[in-house]
């Protein structure tokens, strides 16, 4: 079902090993080691969270930031009700699922406005129409049904490809996300920013090697200077698969005044799906919305299988290869389900889990295939009809798994110095 990532693994991962010790490098002018952590985008200093951030919640740049969400909230109302995050996986082609029922929801009439959205690799193409709403329901349906792989990607010459930065070129995709993510769907973005919601997708900087999350809707709000192709290549860089794709550099201001770049790729390299950074104890914040008015909840969509096929493996390396990373891409996504389902327990949301379902069983023909991408969408969309899609917990947890962690929880609440 991975079927892009098997391509990385079948063609990157071990031709680009083979020649890149002999390969010459394309001209690009990196961040200085000693500047690191001091370089930005220009405006982007508070919007961009990084390691050091997630683990700095109680700085003073922090929590002005979290004063400005909570003022914002109260302004538009959005403290009196739940708390609503949803996060959206990677998976490639597979993302037509998770727009399936984006979908679907939406003819449910229940979806919720979510207060943060979160996106990652084929999830960061989809998550600014869920943060937008049912309205760009028809845009993200065209992006996931409607278009073949040469419409997509121009495929490189193998010896160009492999003596470059990446064995095709997403110019189709590039042009198809500019055209359904216009300037009014930027405007709209920044106008919900002012309400109080969040729209983040996360990317891969590869000279660091650890997650940026970006804050797009911030970027759209603060009108800064050439934001929106900003955010199209944050976007474009998050489905960037090295090896498939060229990385995305994305020019950077340096403590010292000087320009330089840094090279961001697929966020499915840092992480599968991401909430908020786990030392943020949204419990023990005025970021959650009354409890009187509903639970809060975190709805993850894992555009993959949780459960592989068996699959007779060819004695070849590609394919050793491809079905060995899909595993681990697979080990890893379900690692990042355990996270969220483990902060959402504490924090006091309620967790609700979509994923393809293991006996979905069309099979694409190629990378991106518009029939197996439709079928894919309208099981999406069928699973959320039908009450289907949503589970309670990550896999082999169940209830009383969670009764027990939560008992624990509150105990620790109650009496923190207990062993």
């Amino acid at each position: 079902m991975l079927r892009i990532q098997s391509i990385l693994a079948a063609t990157a991962w071990s031709a680009l090993a083979w020649l890149g010790s002999g390969c010459t490098a394309l001209d690009r002018n990196p961040v200085p080691p000693e500047h690191i952590r001091g370089s930005h985008p220009a405006g982007m200093r508070q919007w961009r969270i990084t390691r050091e951030d997630e683990a700095a919640v109680e700085t003073a740049e922090a929590q002005r930031r979290m004063s400005r969400l909570v003022d914002q909230m109260r302004a538009s109302g959005l403290d009196r009700g739940p708390t609503q995050v949803l996060a959206i996986s990677g998976g490639g082609e597979n993302g037509a699922y998770g727009a399936g029922l984006l979908c679907g929801w939406s003819e449910l009439g229940t979806r919720p406005e979510f207060n943060v959205v979160t996106g990652v690799s084929t999830g960061a193409l989809t998550a600014p129409f869920a943060f937008l709403g049912a309205e760009y329901d028809e845009r993200l349906k065209t992006c996931y049904t409607t278009l073949r792989t040469d419409e997509l990607v121009t495929e490189r010459g193998l010896l160009e490809g492999l003596t470059g930065d990446a064995l095709s070129d997403p110019d189709g995709l590039r042009s198809m996300l500019a055209a359904q993510f216009d300037d009014e769907a930027y405007r709209r973005m920044g106008e919900e920013h002012l309400k109080g919601r969040r729209l983040f997708v996360g990317t891969t900087n590869l000279d660091r090697m650890e997650a940026s999350y970006w804050c797009l809707s911030a970027i759209a709000a603060e009108d800064l200077p050439g934001g929106r192709e900003l955010a199209l290549d944050i976007i474009l860089a998050s489905a960037s698969i090295p090896g498939v794709f060229p990385p995305v550099l994305i020019e950077v201001l340096g403590p010292d005044g000087e320009t330089y770049d840094e090279m961001h790729v697929d966020g499915g390299v840092s992480a599968q799906v991401f909430t908020y950074p786990v030392a943020l104890r949204l419990r023990e914040t005025e970021l959650l919305g009354a409890e009187e008015a509903g639970v809060s909840t975190i709805w993850v969509i894992r555009n993959a299988p949780l459960t592989f096929r068996y699959e007779q493996v060819r004695r070849s390396l590609f394919a050793i290869a491809g079905r060995s990373i899909s595993g681990l891409i697979r080990s890893n996504g379900i690692g990042d389900l355990y996270r969220i389902w483990l902060t959402a327990i504490r924090d006091g949301f309620d967790f609700r889990l979509a994923s393809i379902p293991f006996d979905f069983d069309v099979e694409p023909t190629e990378a991106f295939d518009p029939v197996h991408m439709t079928a894919l969408f309208e099981r999406g969309r069928e699973d959320i009809i039908a009450g289907r899609a949503w589970a309670d917990y990550p896999p082999q947890i169940d209830a009383v798994d969670e009764a027990a962690l939560r008992d624990e929880l509150n105990q620790q609440a109650v009496d923190p110095v207990r062993p």
